[in-house]
């Protein structure tokens, strides 16, 4: 049984990992010209291709008109496409261009080497055991949102 001192650190040391590696990734990155929204978007979308900006918004804990700005950035930009939804009139499918290629792949390089330096001396097999914890709670959190979600079933997601 773990302290409640431990218990509670725990969130706050995960947050300030968190807030640490986005302040010195967003120091790394400063030069290529895009905001922290920005490259979170474009990661986001990345790895979620053919999303709507609803899906997309969920995704970034954002609203639906911020997403939208966004996306009509990128899209002056030239680094994402929107597409009508041919199931939904209302909404867009949102894609990354092939402009937005080497720009990720930047931007993916530099998130490999600063994951790279700040697990220096965490060995593979702590780092794997880390991974399966961290999934773990993550999984225990979105199995609480599923049942709160469906014990309300009147209510609109």
């Amino acid at each position: 049984m773990r302290s409640p001192s431990e218990t509670q650190s725990l969130g706050l040391l995960m947050n300030d990992i968190s807030r640490l590696a986005r302040k010195e990734f967003d120091r790394r990155v400063r030069g290529l010209g895009l905001t922290r929204a920005q490259w979170l978007f474009l990661f986001y979308l990345e790895r979620n291709p053919g999303c709507t900006q609803s899906e997309l918004a969920d995704l970034l804990q954002l609203e639906k008109i911020t997403v939208s700005r966004q996306a009509s950035r990128l899209i002056r930009a030239g680094l994402v496409r929107r597409q009508d939804d041919a199931a939904d009139a209302r909404a867009y499918r949102l894609q990354v261009t092939r402009r937005a290629g080497p720009l990720l792949e930047r931007l993916s390089g530099q998130a490999d080497r600063l994951r790279s330096e700040y697990l220096r001396g965490v060995s593979g097999s702590r780092h794997a055991a880390l991974l399966r914890d961290l999934q773990r709670i993550k999984s225990n959190l979105l199995g609480m949102e599923a049942n709160l979600r469906s014990s309300r079933p009147h209510e609109k997601n």
